[in-house]
């Protein structure tokens, strides 16, 4: 009966920022993909995996997460969130012929004002997000970005062919020093990233071209807003 005299525990905020990154990246929770039991395809494979993955029923989820990486032209968030549910809670590994297919790549640069976002997805979709607030959502009503977010696709796509970075299965924290720039990558295995000064990830020959693609696809997106 003591605790009715303890203070509540203040409720933990949730960063917008934060959230957001990780939804543009396909890498939320399993409770918020999607947050409801959407009824609507691919929705629904979502919500019947994750009730076989909370009742132990480990051989039904994979087969409907598997199901769903099958699936030809979906959003490639889906493809990203079920291989993260795959490799996360089944030990699932996709095959070597699959496991570098790139969905989408994330540019994020520390500045005085805050970190800047920009990524780009294979079905030419993009994004831009500012950690101060404001952003834009492109949804591909029209070629007008192709090459700038096909550019970013192909620099990254270079890059895990010629170095190996490192590969995580959660996102990682955005860049904090001013001056710092994070790179990921996020494939069926994993978000393959790197993170460095500016004038270092600059001069690399691999970095370099990633963070030229990311300026230009950021150009081209707040271009859109005039």
């Amino acid at each position: 009966m003591f605790n009715l005299f303890k203070k509540k525990e203040p409720e933990k905020t949730v960063n917008p920022f934060i959230e957001l990154r990780s939804h543009y990246m396909g890498n939320v929770q399993l409770k918020d993909w999607p947050k409801e039991d959407l009824t609507t395809h691919p929705w629904s494979l979502f919500v019947e995996a994750r009730k076989q993955l909370l009742a132990k029923n480990n051989t039904k989820a994979e087969k409907i997460y598997r199901q769903i990486v099958e699936t030809p032209d979906l959003e490639p968030r889906h493809y990203m969130q079920a291989w993260m549910f795959l490799r996360y809670f089944l030990k699932v590994q996709p095959s070597p012929e699959i496991a570098k297919i790139v969905y989408a790549v994330m540019v994020e640069v520390s500045t005085e004002t805050g970190v800047m976002s920009v990524v780009a997805y294979t079905d030419h979709k993009a994004r831009s997000l500012h950690s101060a607030g404001g952003g834009v959502v492109w949804e591909n009503p029209n070629n007008a970005l192709n090459e700038q977010t096909d550019a970013l696709i192909k620099t990254a796509e270079a890059a895990l062919e010629a170095i190996p970075l490192v590969v995580v299965d959660v996102l990682p924290n955005p860049p904090k020093q001013k001056d710092h720039v994070l790179i990921s990558i996020a494939t069926p295995s994993g978000i393959y990233h790197g993170l460095g000064t500016g004038e270092f990830m600059w001069n690399d020959p691999h970095a370099g071209p990633i963070l030229n693609a990311g300026g230009n696809l950021l150009k081209a997106l707040e271009g859109l807003k005039k």
